[in-house]
């Protein structure tokens, strides 16, 4: 009740002096002494509900506005919101990015996608918080999921196959194989993909940048699923003790990524991991300097690149940042790379990736 108090008292004071009217003025015009709307403005006290109206007539303002109520935010201010609020998790830290995303949330509460972007937010704040203590990261971690099943049960139709995805995901990490099978079912199962036919369209209509944009994100997407398909069946691989084939596996990923100039660090670290503790060390080596090199230009974005020079997507700078710190600490804490750790080669290719990490 304070904080709206506050609230009231700054916009009485802030619409009367645009009227061009003096305490005694809008005093007058409502019916009230000039002390009393003095201590309106000071947040001494609270207009009686039934003047609200006349107030708002007054000041040339809806009742709405003088007290502050706003019946939901655009997809623009969200954004903005998602941008700050971001940007004091990285500034401020945990506690003050939490609090302003918390008081969001409660001032909109029937919000689905403000809860969408805000639970990525929360995502964001888990990567610079992975490099600490899980203490400090599972509220984080149990807030993003919490949000996400709120947008899940809200119903907006644009919001749902979002979160039933992210939902399926957090099912298989906990073993529930029956409900991530009951939420992927939901997700629509397309027949016919028109992706394909979407660049002659521009093409036709003589609209070449939009054709060359859209294939280039085709690009990259059907490259990430392949990495992603291989380094599955690396890892089926892996756990049958097949670890000629989960290299091959990871050797197909690594090629595809460097070939198309996506970012290969899931498919270098499977390679590093089987050749740590099984291969030559010379092979181990070169797939140590390959995963270290490979993580220093993570989130370099595409402006250099051949043919995806056009996507110009890449994590924020900070984000990149947090990833990188994580894989190099990922590095240095697996006791299976240690006997790595002192050769030149790989001592040379951790120096050139923490050139990539500010102070």
């Amino acid at each position: 009740m304070e904080v709206f108090q506050m609230n009231l008292a700054t916009v009485i004071q802030e619409n009367r002096k645009k009227k061009g009217l003096t305490q005694e003025q809008l005093a007058e015009m409502v019916g009230v002494s000039a002390p009393a709307v003095s201590k309106w403005e000071s947040a001494g006290s609270f207009p009686d509900i039934t003047l609200l109206a006349p107030i708002a007539r007054a000041l040339g303002v809806t009742v709405d506005t003088l007290v502050g109520f706003r019946p939901g935010l655009s997809e623009e201010e969200v954004n903005a919101l998602e941008q700050e609020c971001d940007e004091l998790f990285r500034r401020e830290g945990i506690e003050a990015g939490s609090a302003r995303c918390e008081a969001l949330l409660r001032e909109y509460p029937n919000c689905a996608y403000l809860k969408l972007r805000i639970a990525s937010v929360y995502q964001r704040a888990m990567l610079q918080l992975a490099d600490g203590s899980e203490a400090a990261l599972e509220p984080a971690y149990r807030r993003f999921y919490e949000l996400f099943q709120q947008v899940y049960d809200s119903g907006d139709p644009r919001l749902h196959d979002a979160a039933a995805v992210i939902l399926a995901g957090k099912a298989l990490s906990d073993g529930d194989t029956a409900r991530a099978e009951a939420l992927l079912a939901e997700l629509p199962q397309a027949e016919y993909k028109p992706d394909s036919l979407y660049p002659l369209l521009y093409l036709k209509k003589g609209e070449t940048a939009k054709a060359v944009e859209l294939l280039e994100k085709q690009v990259a997407t059907l490259g990430n699923e392949l990495g992603t398909a291989l380094n599955s069946l690396a890892s089926i691989a892996s756990q049958e003790g097949d670890d000629a084939r989960a290299l091959a596996c990871c050797h197909a990923g690594s090629a595809i990524s460097e070939a198309l100039g996506l970012p290969g660090v899931n498919a270098f670290l499977q390679a590093l991991t089987l050749l740590a503790k099984h291969g030559p060390r010379e092979e181990a080596v070169r797939a140590a300097v390959r995963y270290l090199d490979s993580a220093a230009v993570f989130g370099s974005g595409f402006a250099a690149h051949p043919f995806l020079s056009h996507l110009g997507q890449r994590p924020q700078p900070q984000q990149a940042d947090a990833v990188r710190r994580i894989l190099l600490k990922g590095f240095m804490d697996e006791e299976a790379f240690a006997p790595l750790r002192d050769d030149a080669a790989v001592q040379q290719a951790l120096d050139r990736l923490r050139a990539t990490l500010p102070d």
